[in-house]
């Protein structure tokens, strides 16, 4: 006597074709969000380096007695970084020790459309540090008196993820989202 099949066993081609519809329209519709989304954490993480490696320079600065700056790599912040201690302590400038030796630390160049600039007045290349924990400018030779403000951005699809850091005169180090800049564009 024959057996009946009771139930049916995989997929028919047109559940399968739904499937693979669905799915599509899925990875579409996530698509942007999830661009946004790696921008966002591209940024937060260039800005959260930056924040670090400021402390670290300012902490230095601190216990040496003596100037440290964080120095921003030929081709402008986004190339990277360096913290330094000054090479002539006895000088009122800072200059940058020609011993690779005395490197404090070291951030490479950030990931790829991610912008970030420095600006007190005028772009800036090099934050410096002095023994009090405060910006220094070694222009003026004087604690500095206005802040330093880095923007970090990238655009991302619809909008741009932006990241401000503000270094106050006194040393102290802030950041937080940049509400300020609109569309898909950095400024």
């Amino acid at each position: 006597m024959p057996h009946a099949r009771t139930g049916t066993h995989g997929f028919s081609l047109v559940e399968l074709l739904t499937a693979m519809v669905v799915l599509a329209l899925l990875v579409v519709l996530a698509a942007p969000a999830l661009r946004d989304l790696m921008a966002r954490q591209q940024v937060r993480g260039a800005g959260n380096d930056l924040v670090a490696d400021l402390q670290v320079a300012r902490t230095q600065a601190a216990g040496s007695g003596g100037l440290v700056g964080v120095v921003a790599l030929a081709g402008g912040w986004q190339e990277g970084w360096e913290v330094w201690p000054d090479a002539d302590p006895d000088s009122a400038g800072f200059t940058v020790p020609a011993d690779r030796g005395r490197l404090l630390r070291a951030h490479g160049a950030l990931p790829r459309n991610v912008r970030m600039a420095a600006i007190r007045g005028d772009s800036l290349d090099r934050v410096v540090f002095a023994a009090d924990g405060g910006a220094y400018d070694p222009q003026l030779l004087a604690r500095a008196t206005a802040d330093t403000v880095f923007s970090v951005c990238k655009p991302a699809g619809g909008r741009a993820q932006a990241v401000r850091v503000t270094l106050r005169a006194s040393g102290r180090v802030e950041s937080h989202r940049d509400d300020g800049v609109v569309g898909a564009e950095c400024p």
